[in-house]
């Protein structure tokens, strides 16, 4: 019977490779005739993908069924290429908090004085634009944002500095898509205030109340020169008359002009809760994580163990300190917020201790620290841009913590260290780790890996 069984596989096998050949001959692929077989073992859910060229000499692939549900580093280091995650394999989808984030990051609220002259005459408006700008790299997340938006507004591509600027400029636009979704999805501190007035300055223009009355136009032109207190106003407010420029350089409204409206509503404004999808967005453009390898042979100390100096970082200017403040709490009161320069403010944490058991479990979505042990990249919450700092920075310390005492540790850290790098050399794993290990042998710290 099992001998029955066996032929009759054998000989089911060899008519598909028959039909194959066939169908290749068909199709004319004649002196490059190609085939495939693909062998199935059911023990360990492996497809071994072997193809046989006439113009080339063997090949072979491993692709290996990522299905299991903890993921380990013996995952990593067993392949010739480490496994570098994919913002695909997040199962993530951009949220409305993300993209506030993300705004309060990278993106702004302007006003620009326009003119232009008739009959001899100079007439003033002013031109609102909301703006995210971000590296060329991330165009495809510009492009969701614009989708999410339902389509509006238009993107642009800077050569010279190789930047994508996402730009929503038609009132309609502004005063049905963009307002009411900020209004949900709330920004917070300086950028916050900037929202809030670009708001009514939209709100008003679009009653056309500014039309024929020159006071109520200089209202808003001296609000809008105060939208953005890091930015410019624009070279037109030289056209207005000595008196209007005082009003917009000194911010005072004009005698008559009640912006109540504008001042109660900033004033009663109900803030959400500061949530991880927000932060995920605010790191993916303002934040980083950075880690230096320190070689104790070249200090004084006694110990002869390769360290890692971690660094945790979300930069704000100083209109948004306050934001920072909220940020420090959300990690649990750890890390510090300290000057940067006089237009910048840093949070930042370089303690091993409050990343492994604070920090890094917080931006993946938990309440505890061995996140690649315990849990699979589908149970995890992490940013969309930067996931991979987070998810293997937090092995590199589970390694540093234990101690990079041998070579064998070192080449783990190397590898995790490789999947976080923004590798624009294009080095393959092992170019890399002869680098990292040259550079081990010569210097006392290797600065800023990731």
């Amino acid at each position: 019977m099992k001998v029955t069984i066996i032929f009759n596989n054998i000989y089911k096998s060899f008519f598909k490779l028959i039909i194959i050949f066939w169908v290749f001959f068909a199709i004319g692929t004649g002196p490059c005739l190609f085939f495939s077989f693909i062998l199935i073992t059911g023990s360990n859910n492996k497809i071994f993908t072997r193809s046989f060229s006439t113009s080339s000499s063997l090949k072979m692939e491993e692709e290996t069924n990522w299905s299991d549900n903890n993921f380990t580093i013996s995952n990593i280091f067993n392949k010739n290429k480490p496994l570098r995650l994919k913002s695909a394999e997040l199962n993530k989808k951009i949220t409305g908090d993300y993209i506030a984030g993300f705004v309060q990051a990278d993106g702004s609220f302007s006003a620009v004085l326009t003119s232009k002259t008739r009959d001899s005459k100079r007439y003033f408006n002013i031109s609102l634009v909301f703006t995210i700008v971000q590296h060329e790299k991330y165009k495809d997340l510009i492009l969701e944002i614009q989708k999410y938006f339902g389509g509006i507004g238009n993107w642009y591509f800077n050569k010279n500095d190789k930047t994508i600027r996402y730009q929503v400029n038609k009132q309609s636009d502004l005063l049905n898509v963009i307002i009411p979704f900020f209004m949900k999805h709330h920004l917070r501190s300086g950028k916050l205030l900037s929202f809030l007035q670009f708001k009514y300055i939209v709100e008003v223009m679009s009653t056309r109340a500014h039309w024929n009355n020159k006071k109520m136009l200089l209202s808003l032109i001296v609000i809008a020169s105060h939208l953005n207190p890091l930015g410019k106003l624009g070279n037109k407010i030289r056209y207005l008359t000595p008196d209007e420029q005082y009003y917009v350089l000194n911010n005072i409204q004009p005698e008559g002009i009640d912006i109540n409206k504008l001042t109660e509503s900033i004033k009663n404004f109900k803030q959400n809760k500061l949530t991880l999808e927000f932060i995920h967005g605010l790191f993916d453009g303002d934040g980083g994580l950075s880690l230096s390898l320190l070689n104790p042979r070249k200090t004084k100390g006694n110990n002869n163990i390769i360290t890692v100096r971690p660094n945790f970082t979300i930069v704000q200017d100083i209109h948004n300190i306050s934001l920072l403040d909220e940020l420090k709490r959300y990690f649990n009161d750890k890390g510090y917020i300290h000057k940067l320069s006089n237009n910048c403010s840093i949070y930042s944490s370089g303690s091993k201790s409050d990343l492994i058991t604070v920090i890094l479990p917080k931006m993946a979505g938990k309440e505890c620290n061995d996140l690649l042990n315990k849990y699979s990249i589908h149970e995890l919450n992490l940013p969309l841009i930067k996931f991979n700092k987070i998810y293997y920075a937090n092995k590199v310390l589970e390694l540093d913590f234990l101690g990079i005492k041998n070579e064998k540790t070192l080449n783990d850290v190397i590898v995790l260290l490789y999947n976080i790098i923004n590798n624009t050399r294009g080095l393959t794993l092992k170019q890399y780790t002869d680098e990292m290990k040259n550079k081990l042998i010569n210097d006392i710290i290797i600065e800023d890996i990731v």
